[in-house]
């Protein structure tokens, strides 16, 4: 159903839009795109502080005490775990996400060096460590990576090798990013949604539909969520490349 509204919005979209400019049209993706960015980054802080509390109060026996075998047995299983917990913050991260517009990579950076801290702060002076620290600094880390590839994108940040770019004319560089974005760039997301999700069992579906968790007991049940991190990277790039694609069109226009 997504592959064929993909197909078919764009057309929609343009013939009801004949006269916008490829520079306004640039700008309404990069704000959809900081959207969903910014909805990324609510997931992984909330989903990560709150999926650890409960692992840890599981693995210290605390859940059990308090609310029953049951519940406990319930909240160690993913099948449960993942709609009852994951899913409603999820849609909590979407209304933050509305909300609070002003976003910075560094405080996903500053999260990752807390997580690493308190791994070193707990097991060198108190002796105590659990696979579920661990866990949340790959969680925060591999969003951090994976969601902020746009972002240095937009600020022309991702490393170059350059013999030839740096004394091109505006224009030919222009048309180098063009080339780029269409021949490189898009292809490259493209091949990660249909390889990754054409079917049931593959690469990114199926981890997500199973609730995939790692195999130690001791840990966080969020592996099936790092899956998802590779869609949000191939979608944001995806538009970026796109919007890459219209202001390096327009710049050759003007020229």
């Amino acid at each position: 159903f997504f592959y064929v509204f993909a197909v078919l919005a764009p057309i929609i979209f343009i013939n009801y839009n004949k006269n916008l400019d490829n520079i306004t049209l640039a700008n309404n993706l990069e704000k959809l795109n900081d959207f969903i960015i910014r909805f990324g980054f609510w997931s992984v802080l909330i989903i990560g502080i709150i999926d650890a509390i409960i692992s840890l109060l599981i693995i210290e026996g605390f859940l059990e005490k308090f609310l029953g075998k049951s519940w406990n047995i319930k909240f160690s299983n993913n099948s449960f775990r993942a709609p009852y917990v994951h899913f409603p913050l999820l849609f909590v991260s979407l209304i933050f996400a509305y909300y609070f517009k002003a976003l910075n990579f560094f405080w996903l950076a500053f999260l990752v060096v807390l997580a690493e801290f308190q791994i070193v702060l707990l097991r060198f002076v108190f002796s105590y460590e659990q696979t579920l620290m661990s866990d949340l600094v790959r969680f925060w880390y591999g969003g951090l990576f994976l969601f902020a590839s746009y972002y240095t994108l937009i600020k022309d940040g991702h490393v170059r090798v350059d013999v030839l770019y740096t004394n091109f004319t505006e224009k030919n560089k222009a048309k180098v990013n063009l080339f780029g974005s269409l021949i490189l760039g898009i292809p490259l997301c493209l091949t990660i949604f249909l390889k990754g999700m054409a079917c049931k069992q593959c690469v990114l579906n199926q981890p997500i539909m199973n609730f995939e968790t790692s195999q130690s007991t001791q840990g966080m049940n969020i592996k099936y969520l790092m899956a998802g991190f590779l869609i949000i990277f191939a979608l944001t790039m995806l538009i970026q490349f796109v919007v890459y694609f219209l202001r390096n069109l327009e710049i050759i226009k003007r020229k």
